[in-house]
């Protein structure tokens, strides 16, 4: 069931790329040289990283001017209390879009650690016609290089 209502989609890998201090995506072939796919909830769980990671508006030219996440305008703001509000924020207008996702239950941002520039956020949804909730977690990065 879950397949069918949060769907099926190629598999991305997420990954750090210096060359442009950002999050760039791989395709994934399978041995026998097939593309690996993704469905259901690591499906969704993809599509809302994607999601997150796109600056908004980024898509306009394709017919998607609403797709993504205003999280970029964060880039260079302390890391304090109040960026943390506007992180909770600008996630929750990002996900709210997603129509998969039936509600959000929570969103913790966590401090990172090893990296004073950094925050972990930590998603918690609920997908459409589900009970269960689902968790995925975000690195989001104050400073770039």
């Amino acid at each position: 069931m879950d397949e069918e209502l949060l769907g099926t989609d190629m598999k991305l890998v997420l990954e750090m790329r210096p060359e442009y201090t950002g999050f760039g995506a791989d395709l994934i072939a399978s041995k026998k040289g097939d593309l690996e796919m993704v469905s259901g909830r690591q499906n969704l769980g993809q599509a809302i990283m994607h999601r997150l990671l796109t600056r908004k508006g980024e898509l306009g030219a394709l017919g998607h001017p609403d797709y993504g996440s205003r999280l970029h305008e964060l880039i260079g703001e302390p890391n304090n209390e109040r960026t943390w509000d506007l992180v909770r924020l600008y996630i929750k207008e990002c996900i709210l879009q997603e129509s998969r996702v039936q509600d959000i239950v929570e969103i913790s941002v966590i401090v990172h650690r090893d990296n004073k520039n950094s925050v972990l956020v930590d998603i918690t949804v609920l997908p459409i016609k589900s009970n269960v909730p689902m968790n995925v977690v975000f690195p989001f990065y104050l400073e770039v290089g």
